[in-house]
């Protein structure tokens, strides 16, 4: 039949070595153009899952810890080894501990703001305590000694949601919270406006919204304020 024979002819010429070639080529120009653009979106997209988690973690870890030592507002705000020791870490997953003074927590990472420019001071000082906990996240606690008296925030928690690995950056990967008593809420920097005391009026204040905008700008902001930012946004980078 013609088909067999037609078959055979168009089967025994096949593809030449520079159709092969160009098709090579076109492919590895397509993949040259999409790479670039693709592996920032996901690297964002695992960021922002990445502080989801350490959002809720947090927010988890403190309400387990008062639902056995009572509200936070009362608990003993002396130190942050204490704090740590006493109510974090029956309910988190740690693999290291840093002790104040002690080194090995990532204390030499190089970090930067939003728009580029090195932070000159680091963000994870050695003077205070600092962890890792199971998904390579990096922790610190800094308590504000008396802060109920005075009327301010208890601790701060600093956390790079991916470790060491880059970008480094805040609003990237490195966020900061804040443990408000009276209203004992935990709270993204950009929530609320470090370090103003809690107003009776008004309670604690919070920066707003064209000051997180701002700030969130990845051309000229600092990007200390984008964790209230991606929780308003439903947990995505929108800048």
């Amino acid at each position: 039949m013609w088909f067999n024979k037609n078959m055979k002819m168009k089967f025994k010429n096949g593809f030449t070595l520079a159709d092969v070639l160009i098709t090579l080529i076109v492919v590895g120009i397509v993949a040259a153009l999409t790479i670039p653009v693709i592996l920032p979106l996901i690297q964002k997209r695992d960021l922002e899952s990445r502080f989801a988690k350490v959002n809720s973690v947090l927010k988890q870890t403190v309400a387990r810890a008062e639902a056995t030592e009572g509200n936070f507002t009362n608990w003993e705000w002396i130190s942050s080894d204490k704090i740590f020791f006493e109510y974090f870490t029956p309910y988190l997953s740690v693999t290291k501990i840093c002790k104040p003074n002690e080194l090995g927590c990532g204390e030499d990472t190089e970090y930067k703001y939003l728009r580029g420019e090195v932070v000159q001071t680091k963000a994870f000082q050695p003077s205070v305590m600092r962890f890792i906990t199971s998904d390579g996240a990096k922790w610190l606690i800094g308590v504000n000694s008396g802060c109920v008296s005075k009327g301010e925030y208890c601790a701060m928690v600093r956390v790079d949601v991916n470790g060491d690995a880059p970008p480094n950056m805040y609003g990237r990967d490195l966020f900061t919270f804040f443990m408000l008593p009276y209203t004992n809420e935990v709270r993204p920097e950009g929530a609320y406006e470090f370090p103003l005391p809690y107003n009776e009026e008004k309670g604690w204040i919070a920066y707003e919204k064209q000051e997180i905008d701002d700030d969130c700008n990845v051309e000229s902001g600092g990007g200390t304020l984008c964790g209230a930012r991606i929780i308003a946004d439903g947990f995505k980078m929108k800048y």
